[in-house]
């Protein structure tokens, strides 16, 4: 569990960002300049160090693994959130004892999703996403 020592005593605040419909801000986020889809390489892939290491420091790191967890579909897990892999993401699902039956995202929604809360507009993330404004919409309203 080296990889998750930062959650040691966050266990709780962690569960409480999971369940919490409000939008968190992502000003805090150290990789809101960063191309989002660089933390979804292909799979079995791991991003480069460099980007994993942007998020051992980042003051978001514990509301972007709650995103991933509270989005994601279980079965399916993808991307890298907080600095950490699908593995990793497992035992801690399987540590705070979540339910299997998350509501599933696709893997649009969620970088949908972490563009809206980078600032992006709603023009900017359907044309990289190549749907329609209302989309994009839909995709946000589906974690508040």
């Amino acid at each position: 569990m080296d990889s998750l020592h930062f959650l040691v005593g966050r266990e709780q605040e962690l569960r409480d960002l999971i369940q919490s419909s409000q939008r968190r801000d992502s000003v805090r986020a150290a990789c809101r300049d960063v191309d989002v889809s660089l933390y979804h390489p292909e799979d079995g892939e791991r991003p480069a160090e460099g980007l994993l290491a942007v998020c051992v420091g980042c003051r978001g790191r514990l509301e972007c693994l709650a995103l991933a967890l509270r989005a994601e579909d279980p079965e399916a897990r993808h991307g890298w959130y907080g600095g950490l892999g699908p593995a990793d993401r497992d035992r801690i699902a399987a540590m705070l004892r979540l339910a299997k039956t998350a509501t599933s995202l696709p893997d649009r929604a969620l970088m949908a999703i972490r563009l809206g809360r980078d600032g992006w507009r709603i023009n900017d993330v359907a044309q990289v996403l190549g749907c329609s404004r209302r989309t994009v919409q839909r995709y946000l309203r589906s974690v508040r």
